[in-house]
């Protein structure tokens, strides 16, 4: 076999796996936030402390998805040296 294609491979494996470990975390950090505001086990948070956690759990799970379905500028340039 040949190296090269064995190391692409493998980088393309590794791609795939740390792609979807951010969505999972970005869900995770959202999923998080609407925990600290529904869940009664955080009552005992004062109520601004855990709407503020809640909020800004929230907030970055949606700037995680925001970022990984956002196109980057660095592939768009490859795409269009490649034309």
């Amino acid at each position: 076999m040949n190296l090269n294609k064995i190391r692409v491979d493998r980088d393309i494996k590794i791609a795939r796996l740390l792609r979807s470990f951010g969505v999972i975390m970005a869900i995770f950090y959202f999923v998080m936030g609407l925990t600290f505001v529904i869940l009664p086990l955080f009552d005992n948070i004062p109520p601004l402390n855990r709407y503020g956690i809640s909020i800004l759990l929230m907030v970055y799970g949606c700037y995680r998805l925001y970022r990984f379905f956002k196109p980057s500028k660095k592939n768009n340039h490859e795409e269009q040296d490649d034309e």
